[in-house]
């Protein structure tokens, strides 16, 4: 889970840290879940573009670890549809499933909806103002024109809805959906004005949780979550072939 002990300063700004840069968690985790945590955090953001080619001699110099601990985590993300293995042609990134994202997004607005409502009611002054300090962060990345950073405390601020609520089970729920839809919303974001107005609607959400208006901030969560997915269909009809039908 990202938590905001990772939210570091770099170059006069803050940003989240990406985990295939920096491995310092290293220690606590086996060879294996290493490989795969770095190469899963790489395809969400999109440094390895779908199709692109998975070359395991890389990855087990890069992580320093062996040939059979780069194939459990490639095995391990091909189970989880981020990955592909074919007999001739060996690994590479999956495309994005453009009917499979229309369903995720179905299942996360249902979920996260209920999620806003919940924390407009019930979360303390103090998961708010964290909340608050998200939106800080932002800021700060949307006006040095982060995109990575502002991507990831995007997906930060989402998580610490569900964390504050202690809805571990809704949080397991979403994780995979979130996952697949973090590629969808990472494609987005360089798209001319799609942080700011990804911002407005963060502020408006958060505003009806600080006012603890629950109607207004599920209604501000569904129109946040209905925008990308309009955005995604535009961008699909300005790129065909990105995505898989």
């Amino acid at each position: 889970m990202l938590s905001e002990t990772r939210i570091i300063a770099s170059d006069g700004r803050r940003r989240a840290s990406a985990a295939f840069a920096v491995e310092s968690d290293g220690s606590r985790q086996s060879k294996a879940e290493r490989v795969y945590s770095g190469l899963k955090q790489a395809i969400v953001s999109g440094e390895f573009s779908p199709e692109a080619p998975i070359d395991k001699n890389e990855l087990g110099a890069r992580f320093r670890v062996s040939r059979l601990s780069v194939t459990a985590a490639v095995n391990r993300l091909a189970y989880e549809r981020l990955v592909v293995i074919e007999p001739q042609r060996g690994s590479y990134v999956a495309k994005i499933r453009l009917s499979d994202a229309r369903q995720w997004m179905l299942v996360r607005r249902a979920l996260e909806m209920e999620v806003a409502v919940a924390a407009a009611r019930d979360l303390p002054d103090e998961s708010i103002e964290r909340l608050g300090r998200n939106l800080a962060y932002q800021r700060t990345a949307l006006d040095a024109g982060d995109v990575q950073g502002f991507h990831e405390l995007d997906t930060l601020l989402h998580l610490q809805m569900v964390e504050a609520l202690g809805w571990g089970r809704v949080a397991e729920a979403l994780d995979p959906v979130r996952t697949h839809l973090d590629r969808v919303r990472r494609t987005l974001l360089p798209e001319p004005g799609r942080m700011e107005r990804t911002f407005a609607e963060h502020q408006e959400i958060y505003r009806a949780m600080a006012a603890r208006r629950p109607d207004e901030a599920r209604d501000a969560m569904g129109r946040h979550l209905d925008q990308v997915l309009s955005h995604l269909e535009t961008f699909v009809t300005r790129h065909p072939g990105f995505f898989e039908p």
